[in-house]
């Protein structure tokens, strides 16, 4: 067997181990965005929050805590904290806010981007410049 043959024979068994594994839900994306990574921080927090004497949780908590302060005065704050601590849809949020649930849905994404920009800013910037 010639060294190209091994080679394209190694990329084959390779490709179909890779094909199976996500079939299989085994290989995932570990990549995730500044945006993602916020959501799920925020869905946390209120246990991050209940969580003492550990130094990273409570520099996490300092920082969300930090974040969140900037943006409490915008009108829309509610739709964060019943959103993601509260765990309320938006059509309910919308309904108690007397907006539309789009207008719910628009104000939630821009605080979600500021939030997000303000906890993972290095990261923002290169998704937004370099990708």
């Amino acid at each position: 067997m010639t060294d190209q043959e091994t080679r394209a024979l190694i990329s084959e068994t390779i490709e179909a181990t890779v094909e199976r594994l996500k079939a299989a839900g085994l290989l995932q994306q570990t990549k995730r965005s500044a945006r993602e990574k916020t959501e799920e921080l925020l869905r946390q927090y209120p246990l991050f929050k209940l969580i003492k004497g550990k130094r990273r949780t409570i520099e996490l908590v300092a920082r969300v805590d930090e974040a969140l302060a900037k943006i409490a005065a915008d009108p829309y704050y509610k739709i964060i904290e019943k959103h993601y601590f509260n765990r309320e849809g938006l059509e309910n949020i919308a309904f108690d806010l007397d907006i539309s649930t789009k207008t719910a849905r628009k104000h939630k994404q821009r605080l979600l981007g500021v939030l997000s920009s303000l906890l993972f800013s290095d990261e923002t910037i290169q998704e937004i410049f370099f990708k």
